[in-house]
């Protein structure tokens, strides 16, 4: 995945700036499983897994802030548990000396209704909306996405974004199980329940703070639990409406990073107009004694994400032609 050359050191050029991530820790105080494919999951590990990252983070003493990709607990977590299972998992990210900033997954939404999650997350939104931008320094921004915006799961059973996307799910999977690809063909087989779409209000606010970073010169990084571009990711794991969003992405040079969880074998694709894409490796899939987290170093003319064991490091060059 890209190439992890150690030019920053050859050049001696300082970051930017530097921030944490993490994806997918879907921690749950229950035995370990197996995903619907048979990939091993250590619900009780990811914990120690985030414990290791955050103490890393701490002792680098240079990471501005950390991101949280998504599912920061699991959906076999017992329901009884969920509210405190969330709590315990805020306040192990809390242990980072710096902000830390959450995005929602669909197992976030198996234990908790947006009213409830987004206050403990410290997402402050305008009407149980998940997304949100921010600019840790004056020529970057980061765009986070609410990638559960249309959704069957999360919203009050009778919310009109409720009633929206089960009305698309029937229209686009016939199968009685919404989570289930069987007879769906090629990139048919992200019209599942476990995945979502970005509404019409979220598009136009996109759009806007595309054209403001723009006009102040910024380059941006998306940020969305569900991935956006299927040279990076499995069918399945495919925000419903990404080619919507990325040709919207497309209209403005200033976006040169999209990442994501979701899909926990993680990967990497760089798009037709240059956008890299990076879907990170899941916490939850290491087993003990291993660890999936990084950190990144962000610089004028390049991002590179520096992987811990089973997260694959990456070295993200911006295509020269995307700033003409």
């Amino acid at each position: 995945m890209g190439s992890a050359n150690g030019l920053a050191a050859i050049h001696g050029k300082e970051p930017l700036f530097s921030f944490g991530l993490i994806s997918d820790v879907q921690y749950a105080d229950i035995p370990d499983g197996r995903s619907f494919l048979g990939v091993p999951r250590y619900y009780r590990h990811s914990i120690v897994v985030l414990q290791r990252a955050v103490k890393e983070w701490n002792n680098s003493k240079r990471h501005k802030f950390v991101i949280n990709f998504g599912d920061i607990v699991d959906g076999y977590c017992p329901k009884d548990q969920s509210l405190s299972t969330v709590k315990k998992l805020v306040d192990e990210f809390e242990m980072f000396n710096g902000p830390v900033y959450h995005l929602i997954g669909n197992h976030c939404l198996y234990n908790l209704p947006r009213s409830k999650l987004l206050p403990l997350l410290k997402i402050k939104s305008f009407e149980s909306h998940a997304y949100y931008d921010f600019s840790p320094v004056p020529e970057y921004r980061f765009v986070v996405l609410d990638g559960y915006d249309i959704s069957a799961i999360g919203w009050p059973q009778d919310h009109p974004k409720t009633f929206e996307a089960l009305k698309f799910l029937r229209e686009k999977n016939p199968n009685e199980d919404k989570n289930s690809p069987t007879g769906l063909v090629g990139l048919e087989r992200r019209f599942l329940m476990f995945n979502g779409a970005i509404g019409k209000e979220q598009m136009e606010w996109l759009s806007s703070v595309l054209q403001e970073a723009t006009k102040l010169k910024q380059k941006v990084v998306v940020c969305c639990h569900l991935p956006l571009d299927p040279g990076a990711s499995s069918k399945e794991a495919l925000l419903w409406n990404y080619a919507e969003v990325m040709n919207l992405i497309h209209k403005y040079t200033c976006v040169k990073l999209c990442l994501s969880g979701h899909d926990h074998k993680g990967g990497y694709s760089i798009d037709s107009h240059g956008v890299h894409h990076r879907v990170l490796e899941a916490a939850l899939e290491c087993p003990p004694g291993r660890d999936a987290f990084g950190y990144v170093d962000v610089y004028d003319d390049r991002i590179s994400l520096y992987g811990t064991d089973r997260m694959q490091t990456t070295d993200m060059y911006f295509h020269p032609k995307a700033d003409l």
